[in-house]
């Protein structure tokens, strides 16, 4: 036990080569101490580690809290957006029928048919904001800012009564009374009272003039002035979800005058009337105009 002492304390320099010289193995013991005096040991800072190990379980706490913070952000979203969601009112006009909405505001829509419309009656107080897909009348009542949201554009109202159809590329308004704010893809143009707008695909096809108190379409009858043939049939066809074939007609006909959006048979009969046609059913959906051959 002796000899294990001393070579602690040779090793350690506390006592010199002769105390040890007649230990086994003495020679190699002597070229380990002196290889292992080029090595210094690391200094031991015993601030510098506690400091360490402190900032270390900090981390963890602050990382414990910030999860904690995302997952109750992420509950407050979740449940919001079910709120939200839950609370949507949903509106559907069939074929051949119409159907009024009055809004939480007293403001009322008509549907036109085969159209869609949504708002939120939760948030209504704060954010009246509508979606339409297809065609509607509005009466808005005054109050905050009143939203149209369609596929195609946007509008934007205080207070006032106006038409917006909003189907495959092409996006309309109509304004009857005050101003509204009517927004397709970067064009932005403001309509005031007795104003007509239409786009197609975002751009700006056609403004005018109008002078009717309300549209048409109300009265399940479409009002057409100098309107191309293919728009009228175009007309037709989301009327009563058919498709018409006019091929084999003058494409520069044009129209003037109403057709009923509540009986097929007439509509057909006045066209084939006014321009001296005929046309042949092909099935229960599908039509065919050709010009007639006795005349």
């Amino acid at each position: 036990m002796k000899q294990k002492y001393n070579l602690a304390d040779w090793l350690d320099g506390k006592v010199d080569d002769e105390a040890v010289k007649n230990t086994k193995g003495f020679d190699t013991l002597k070229k380990i101490k002196m290889y292992s005096a080029h090595f210094q040991k690391p200094e031991f800072k015993k601030d510098e580690v506690y400091k360490a190990i402190k900032k270390k379980k900090a981390s963890r706490r602050k990382t414990k809290f910030n999860w904690s913070i995302a997952a109750s952000t992420l509950l407050i979203i979740g449940v919001s957006t079910l709120i939200y969601t839950l609370s949507n009112k949903d509106f559907t006009a069939k074929i051949n029928s119409q159907e009024t909405v009055l809004l939480p505001d007293d403001s009322k829509v008509i549907l036109a048919q085969n159209s869609k419309f949504q708002f939120n009656n939760w948030f209504w107080s704060f954010d009246r904001t509508t979606t339409l897909f297809g065609k509607a009348y509005f009466d808005v009542a005054k109050g905050k800012t009143f939203t149209v949201k369609t596929d195609l554009g946007t509008v934007q109202v205080l207070g006032t009564r106006f038409d917006v159809e909003s189907r495959d590329s092409i996006f309309r308004v109509v304004c009857y009374e005050g101003s509204v704010k009517v927004t397709s893809l970067k064009n932005e143009i403001i309509l005031e009272k007795d104003e007509f707008v239409a786009f197609q695909n975002g751009r700006k096809v056609e403004q005018s003039n109008v002078y009717i108190d309300e549209p048409d379409w109300i009265s399940t009858a479409n009002v057409f002035k100098d309107t191309p043939l293919s728009e009228v049939i175009l007309q037709l066809e989301k009327d009563y979800t058919i498709d018409i074939d006019i091929s084999k007609l003058n494409q520069n006909k044009r129209f003037t005058g109403s057709l009923p959006s509540d009986s097929l048979s007439l509509a057909l009969d006045i066209l084939v009337k006014t321009y001296q046609i005929n046309f042949k059913i092909i099935n229960r959906n599908k039509f065919i105009f050709v010009e007639d051959e006795t005349r």
